[in-house]
């Protein structure tokens, strides 16, 4: 997905999350995207977890190699099972209406990237 980032990462000090009306700690990019529109695997991987939570909504999360893993939140029509490896740009679900955690920043994906399990900026890794 290509869109305006709504809310950055940032693990160093609190962005404002205008639903919650509070400041966190974020440790992921909330991009900008329209419901329903496809998104496509950042890049090749292994399909370690897919799962469902009341902010995120369904969440897949893939092993991409060398310690790290990309989590992608706020899917719907997820195309792809758990174990699956996946080549980037695979189509692997579309983007679902926000859930209530972010119902004021509006429709978007969640994109979280870790290396060894500790959250890293991932706009120092994407192209």
């Amino acid at each position: 997905v290509v869109g305006n980032i709504l809310i950055n990462y940032s693990m160093d000090k609190p962005v404002y999350f205008s639903t919650l009306e509070q400041y966190k700690f974020h440790p992921a990019i909330v991009i900008q995207a329209k419901e329903g529109q496809n998104i496509m695997a950042a890049a090749k991987g292994r399909v370690s977890k897919i799962e469902k939570s009341e902010e995120l909504g369904n969440i897949i999360t893939m092993d991409i190699g060398s310690g790290y893993e990309i989590s992608y939140g706020q899917l719907a029509n997820i195309q792809i099972k758990e174990g699956d490896m996946v080549e980037k740009g695979t189509y692997i679900a579309d983007v679902a209406a926000p859930t209530k955690y972010y119902s004021v920043e509006g429709v978007n994906i969640y994109f979280a990237l870790k290396k060894d399990g500790v959250p890293v900026n991932p706009m120092t890794k994407l192209q």
